[in-house]
């Protein structure tokens, strides 16, 4: 039997939400580090790296959210943050504008849709910050061995195409987890091989059908739905390929559990607006936490179902 762990994206407030979610799971006796998979998008990448890869999320928590009081967060979460540039915000607008143009990804090895390429395109040709000084910021990451367990999603640039690096494709920690968050319009393409790749959460926040094959998936979605009578064609792009994802994975045989953001992080994000703010993210952080409480017990019957 094997378990998955899918971390969804959602910018530095997501990070410190999931961290939080982590760590006070592990306080109920939950190891996510345990999974036989785990898979990242953004954000998601981030935790999941640290996850795979061994380091202690209470100890590093500790110093990121909690030591002092009010930190705004690591390099990784700064580097995210919406203090980056000031024009983010307009520049994230043009993103959600964009992604409500893409069609409904079919299966991770489907043909990209040419919408994607040309998003692509437009983000390799932005005005961001240089390649390098993002990639910097992963500095934690860097010179660290591709965890066996842990996979991230991204999208070449040039092609459109959906991709799921791995241990196996042989590119490095810090430039994987880079490529899965960099934000078309936000932030620059990162260079692997012979493409530059960007943010997976294109193609969908979750990718939750990269966990196929698993028999228990824990799914954590930092997004949280629109209230009835919103419709965002990008929210209802996410929503649609998360359920379908999920659909998936059940017709497969896996037993799949969804962790959705509480009311407390809903607030905390501004239904989303502000998951880049990392001044949020010692709330966010306190949020997960609490989160875990109410969480446990369905958490521990799937973790024991995969077991």
């Amino acid at each position: 039997m094997t378990r998955a762990l899918v971390l969804g994206g959602g910018g530095p407030v997501g990070i410190a939400w999931e961290t939080g979610l982590a760590v006070g799971l592990s306080r109920r006796g939950i190891e996510l580090a345990g999974a036989d998979r785990i898979v990242g998008t953004s954000a998601g990448s981030v935790v999941g790296a640290q996850l795979a890869a061994g380091f202690d999320l209470a100890e590093r928590a500790e110093r990121v959210y909690v030591q002092p009081p009010g930190r705004a967060g690591s390099a990784v979460d700064r580097a995210l943050a919406a203090e980056v540039d000031p024009r983010v915000g307009a520049r994230m607008m043009q993103l959600i504008e964009a992604l409500g143009g893409l069609s409904q990804p079919g299966p991770p090895d489907a043909e990209p849709d040419p919408a994607m390429a040309e998003l692509g395109r437009r983000a390799r040709q932005a005005e961001t910050g240089p390649e390098e000084t993002f990639l910097a910021l992963f500095a934690e990451l860097a010179d660290r061995e591709w965890p066996e367990r842990f996979a991230c999603t991204a999208v070449d640039t040039a092609t459109g195409r959906f991709t799921v690096w791995e241990r196996s494709s042989g590119v490095p920690l810090d430039r994987g987890v880079a490529s899965s968050c960099s934000v078309p319009f936000v932030y620059p393409p990162i260079t692997l091989g012979d493409s530059r790749y960007m943010d997976g959460g294109m193609r969908s926040a979750l990718n939750a059908d990269v966990a196929a094959g698993c028999d228990a998936v824990l799914v954590v979605s930092v997004m949280a739905d629109l209230p009835p009578g919103l419709e965002l064609p990008m929210a209802v792009r996410e929503t649609r390929s998360r359920s379908a994802h999920l659909q998936a994975l059940r017709a497969g045989g896996a037993q799949v559990e969804l962790v959705m953001p509480s009311a407390e992080l809903i607030e905390i994000s501004g239904m989303g607006m502000f998951l880049m703010d990392a001044a949020r993210g010692p709330a966010a952080y306190a949020a997960g936490l609490r989160q875990a409480d109410v969480e446990a017990d369905r958490v521990q019957a799937l973790w024991n179902a995969g077991a």
